[in-house]
Order: structure tokens, then C-alpha cells, then sequence
């Protein structure tokens, strides 16, 4: 049986390696259509799945990442390859005048990774008192030694949890709470910002053991090689291990404002590590740099385990740095950049950096998440990067869909697969069409009761199927302690009687080659003259024509006496706000020109009624988070002074709002 599917398999792949090496303009022409190219490069990963599915899942119950990774490790061939590069700052330089030698690079090899980890896990179960099954939670910055526990607590059989190091008071306890964290791994470069808490962790958490660690020490002790060592016996570290359980807890922010740790469980890690590094095209001469903080599942399990698995190099940036971060790559010699949020609209509005010609069109791949489509293509071009990886996913999502656009096909998609595989990633997750009369509901079909998939280009949410409805946890674990999180978000009796999948939240919509767009958060459209309005789509054409504005967020205001809700639009200039400040010319200028782009850009019934100038904060991962600018209060803001301005078809700009204007717009002298 198993011949019957391998015979086929390796006809195909022998077919289409001539065929891709050849390229006949026939398969270019028919490669354009339907990317057969694409599917070509993941018949690879059916081997892999083999292996996860029967021999891993059936035969060795050898879940943990730990095996893998240790393989690699101790492989003659691979061990004494460059596993982690860390461009580290010298103390007492100053990079805006001593440039590139201002860093030293830390080279670390698979082997000594290795040693390390050996040396780390005695210190850990022999003076921490840590052992298989307990969760520990890391409260660290971007650094070598981050990875080296984490990887010592995968020896040991200990479940790590990545804490924000910016979380203080009780959003930081909350987190070592709900995942009843043992103990608390303390960063020394975090202590300040720990010790605001610390007091109030140890009087309400007692039995939580709080544990500073002195880098310099400890680095000492775990690269001594006299030191010694300790590797767990196999039994011990596998034993009662489910696929579904969790590998890495990482936080997620939740609708309450406390954080949720969402299971990333060995099931998770292993697509994370074996198809998404096939889809992006790694190999072992791929070096990621990252900057992004490794305590969110982008850079640590999507950035650290896809390059160690495949055995290349991960260089880790302490943080992000616009000045030097062409610099940090240029020192570590990378071909791969991870982005995440806003970080490419930093780099692409940048004056030039030191070192940026250098790294021009040394950059195979730039891959992550969050990517504008506005801002797609003048990364690729200012950079020479030759492609652009963008996944979709989510801290607790059981599955990922990928983008890697080369030339052309996908650009703004986060999904861009072949034909063939379209058809089969299809089975794990699909759009389900919405209400029309209100896109917070997925339309049901009255006769039958089932929903239905939307059209071409028409905007569902995207949703992810449960293999086993019986046993939800084993594809979605969900979050910590949290079932009731967890079961909201499950959505049953979709397509057939009997089926689950998980809700994302998130609208998308298809096009006719099959590239899946993102739209918007659920929660970001608001309903205006009976239309839904994208947030994001009005948010994307203000950034398109309007080059003085850096930041945009679009939210629906609630008017008296009117249905719906209005778009409110916060807007922040290149120079935030302070060109407006003192020149009225120049707030006209501004203000005319957001008029004209509404008026032609956008149907009537999108266009933003109400104009404000604020400041807009990112969170620590480069994102905006729309929940703090909901719900603004009209005319002045809450405390009466705030300056808006309305949308002033008789003049044909934006004026200002005041409490009479406000007034006959509420009783319909003006007509909005």
C-alpha cells in the first residue's frame, strides 16, 4: 500500500525536477495559473508528515523537540556549524560614533549550544531544584542565554514559559499565576523593571520562587567545560507526553486586558519546524536575524527552532535598533530577515543607515508577519530583497497559512499556494461566509442550517478545523487554565453535522488565483449608511495618498440620533503632529488634502466624518492596538477639549467640530 502512494510520488518529483530545471515557456505560462512550481518543493514534506504521524505519534511517543535538536547537535557534519550569531554591544562604545565597532559578534556552534544546554540542565535540576513538568516562566531579554535554558528545560522535561519583560504590577502576576508557574527566572538587565513588582509577586504568590540570574556568572559556569553536565534519561523526559500538550507557553493579550497563555503544543512545534521552513525555502546556509522579542512565538518559534532544525544559523538582535540594524546584519552576514507589525515601515521611511548599501540585494528572503501592502514592494526594491515571506497565524491558532512572493503573485496575500495545494491545505482551514446584515455573524443557510463558503473576493472569517470534534484539545489546546476562553472560540455543525473548527476572528477574502487576503479584526469594522466598513482597507488608502501621514487609525463613532456608527480617523503626521501645532496653513494643507483622498478613494460610505490629530503608541511587537481608541466621545473628546473636525462638504474640506455644529449634525440640519 505504502508503494502505491510513494511510486507516484517519486514520478512526480523526478517530472517535475526536469520540468523545473528546463522551465519550458509552456510551464511558465501554466506555472503563472495554477504554481505547480510551489507544489513541486512540498512533496518533501509527506516524508516528514510519515514520520511525525506513524513513527513519532505511534512508535516512539518521542514528542519533544529535545531529539531533533540533539541530533543536529552531535551530527559530525553539523556540530561545528555556527548555531547562534549574537551581535552583542561593547560597553563603553557608542555606536553613532564608533559604527560597527561598537559590536562584538558571538559565534556559538551547534556543539558548544549543545555543552552549554548539558551544563545549564545540571544547574537548573541540581541548584533551582527543577524537574520534569514543571513550568518556568522567563522573564528575559533577546540573548544566548535566553536559549540555552530554554533548551536545558526541554532536557530536563520542563515546560518554559516566556514572560514580556515590559509586564509589571498585576498583568505580570497574573501570568505567572494562570500558568502556575514553579519558578521565576529573572533577567539581571530586567531586574529594574522587575523589582516594581517584586514585593507584591512574593506576597501574594509565596510558594512561586523568584531566581536572579547574574549573566555574566552564569555564562561562566555553563561555557566552563570542567563543569558538569547532565543529559535526562529518555523515559523520564517522555513519559505520559501527548502530542497536544504544550511544548512553549507564550502569552497572548486578552479581551479583559490581562493576558492568556496560549498552548504551543509539540503538535504546533513540529508544523512550525517542518512545513513552515519548506514553505519560506530555509535550508542549512539560511541566517535569520531577528530582533523581534523572543517571547512571542514569531521569533522564538518561528524564527530560533525553523533555523536550528534545518541546521542553519539564527543571529539574534538584542532589540530593535532602525540605526543598526543594517549594521547588525552586515556583522553576522545575513541572508534572511524576520519582520513582525511596523518594522518594515520603520525601515522604508528611514533616511539611509549606516551600512545599508552593504546588505543591498544580499537578502534572499524577508519573512513575518503584518506586512502593509503599501509598503510590500518598496521594501524589496529599496532593499534588493528577493522575496517576502508572510504567514498568517496567532499565539494559540493550530495552523499557519504562508505567502513567499517572488514575482509578483500574492503581494498583500498571506496565502499564495499552488493549485494542488490549495486543495489540500483547504481541508484544514477555509473562509466561512458572514452574515450580510452583520459581519460579526457567520451566515447559516436556513434550510439546511449550515454555513456556507463566501464567493470570489467577497470577505469571510477565516476558521480552522478541529481533526478530532470528539477531542478538541488534541488540536486545539487553547489557553492555560482557561476552557471557557478556550470553547468560545470553537464553532460547531459548520459544513456537515457533527465537524468543529476554530473561529480566528479575522476576515479574509480570495481571489480567483486562490491568494488569501486578510481584511480585518472582526472587531475593526463598524457598520455606516447600511455598509460594513475595513477598517483596514479605509486605514490602507489614507497611508497610500497621503505621504505626510505616518500613522492611521480608523474606529466608528457613535452619533445621536444616527444608525451606526461613523468613521472617527486619529492621525499622526511625519513628524508627529508638530508641523500642525503652530501653522494653521499647513493643518489646511493637511486637512484638504485627507478631504480630496476621501472623496476620491474611498465610497461615500467609508469615508472617515470625523478627523482628530493623536500621537498612536505601538505595543512591544510593533502593533497598534485599536481596543484603547474605540468608542470616541463627540464633539471634544471625553474631557471637552480635544480638537476634531467633521467632514465639510460645503467648503469640500474638513472643519472644525464644535458643540452647535455638532448640534444640527445630531438634528439633522447637517446632513453627514
Amino acid at each position: 500500500m505504502l508503494g502505491l502512494v510513494i511510486a507516484p510520488l517519486a514520478i512526480a518529483s523526478l517530472f517535475g525536477y526536469i520540468v523545473l530545471k528546463t522551465e519550458p515557456t509552456w510551464f511558465k505560462n501554466f506555472n503563472n495559473k495554477y504554481r505547480i512550481k510551489e507544489d513541486l518543493q512540498l512533496v518533501g514534506v509527506l516524508g516528514s508528515f510519515f514520520h511525525h504521524y506513524v513513527i513519532q505519534s505511534l512508535i516512539t511517543k518521542q514528542f519533544s523537540l529535545w531529539y531533533e535538536f540533539e541530533l543536529n547537535a552531535t551530527n559530525p557534519n553539523v556540530m561545528n556549524t555556527i548555531a547562534i550569531k549574537y551581535p552583542k554591544s561593547i560597553k563603553g562604545k557608542n555606536f553613532k560614533i564608533d559604527g560597527e565597532n561598537s559590536f562584538i559578534v558571538e559565534n556559538i556552534t551547534y556543539k558548544d549550544f549543545y555543552e552549554s544546554i548539558l551544563r545549564m540542565s545540571y544547574i537548573l535540576k541540581n541548584e533551582f531544584g527543577i524537574e520534569k513538568g514543571d513550568v518556568v516562566s522567563l522573564y528575559f531579554m533577546n540573548k544566548p542565554l535566553f536559549l540555552i535554558i530554554w533548551f536545558s528545560l526541554w532536557n530536563l522535561g520542563a515546560i518554559p514559559a516566556f514572560l514580556n519583560y515590559n509586564l509589571t504590577s498585576n498583568p505580570l502576576i497574573h501570568c505567572i499565576k494562570v500558568v502556575k508557574s514553579k519558578i521565576v527566572l529573572i533577567d539581571d538587565e530586567c531586574l529594574n523593571n522587575f523589582n516594581k513588582t517584586k514585593q507584591q509577586i512574593e506576597n501574594e504568590l509565596p510558594n512561586v520562587l523568584l531566581k536572579i540570574i547574574n549573566e555574566e556568572n552564569m555564562l561562566e559556569k555553563v561555557n566552563n567545560k570542567i563543569n558538569e553536565q547532565f543529559r535526562e534519561i529518555n523515559s523520564i523526559r517522555d513519559l505520559n507526553v501527548k502530542y497536544w500538550d504544550p511544548a512553549v507557553l507564550v502569552f497572548t493579550s486578552g479581551t479583559t486586558g490581562l493576558p492568556k497563555s496560549a498552548v504551543n503544543s509539540w503538535r504546533k512545534i513540529y508544523m512550525a519546524t517542518h512545513l513552515f521552513p519548506k514553505a519560506m525555502h530555509f535550508s542549512s546556509i539560511s541566517n535569520i536575524y531577528t530582533a523581534m522579542p523572543l517571547y512571542h512565538g514569531t521569533a522564538s518559534i518561528l524564527g530560533v527552532l525553523p533555523a536550528l532544525i534545518v541546521k542553519g544559523t539564527i543571529s539574534i538582535g538584542h532589540k530593535f535598533s532602525l540605526s543598526s540594524y543594517w549594521t547588525q546584519i552586515k556583522i553576522c552576514k545575513c541572508n534572511t530577515i524576520q519582520y513582525v507589525g511596523e518594522v518594515c515601515r520603520y525601515l522604508v521611511d528611514s533616511s539611509i543607515t549606516l551600512n545599508e548599501n552593504e546588505c543591498y540585494g544580499k537578502i534572499q528572503l524577508a519573512y513575518g508577519n503584518g506586512l502593509r501592502p503599501d509598503i510590500w514592494m518598496k521594501l524589496k526594491e529599496r532593499f534588493g530583497i528577493k522575496a517576502i515571506g508572510e504567514f498568517y497565524s496567532s499565539s494559540e491558532a493550530p495552523f499557519a497559512t504562508t505567502c513567499y512572493e517572488y514575482n509578483g503573485i500574492g503581494i498583500g496575500a498571506i496565502r499564495n499556494n499552488g493549485y494542488l495545494a490549495d486543495k489540500i491545505l483547504s481541508l484544514q482551514y477555509k473562509l466561512v461566509k458572514m452574515d450580510p446584515n452583520d459581519e460579526t455573524i457567520i451566515y447559516r443557510n436556513p434550510n439546511t442550517g449550515l454555513c456556507e463558503v463566501p464567493g470570489i473576493n467577497e470577505k469571510g472569517e477565516m476558521i480552522m478545523r478541529i481533526l478530532n470534534p470528539k477531542n478538541i484539545k488534541a488540536t486545539f489546546p487553547g489557553y492555560v487554565n482557561d476552557d471557557i476562553a478556550t470553547y468560545s472560540k470553537i464553532i460547531r455543525d459548520v459544513f456537515k453535522k457533527g465537524d468543529a473548527w476554530v473561529r480566528s476572528d479575522d476576515l479574509m477574502r480570495i481571489d480567483e488565483l486562490g491568494c488569501i487576503y486578510f481584511v480585518d479584526r472582526m472587531g475593526d469594522t463598524y457598520r455606516w449608511k447600511s455598509e460594513n466598513v475595513s477598517t483596514t482597507e479605509v486605514e490602507n488608502q489614507i497611508l497610500e495618498f497621503n505621504k505626510e501621514i505616518k500613522n492611521c487609525v480608523i474606529v466608528g463613532a457613535k452619533v445621536d440620533n444616527h444608525e451606526g456608527r461613523a468613521g472617527y480617523a486619529l492621525i499622526q503626521t511625519q513628524n508627529d503632529n508638530k508641523d500642525i501645532e503652530n501653522n494653521l496653513n499647513k493643518l489646511n494643507e493637511i486637512l484638504k488634502e485627507l478631504y480630496e483622498t476621501s472623496i476620491k478613494h474611498l465610497p461615500h460610505f467609508a469615508r472617515p466624518v470625523f478627523i482628530t490629530f493623536q500621537n498612536i503608541s505601538f505595543s512591544d511587537s510593533h502593533k497598534i492596538s485599536k481596543k484603547i481608541f474605540r468608542d470616541p466621545i463627540l464633539p471634544c473628546g471625553k474631557n471637552g477639549l480635544l480638537k476634531v473636525y467633521y467632514l465639510d462638504g460645503s467648503k469640500k474640506t474638513y472643519s472644525p467640530l464644535d458643540d452647535n455644529i455638532y448640534a444640527r449634525i445630531t438634528n439633522g440640519d447637517i446632513r453627514l
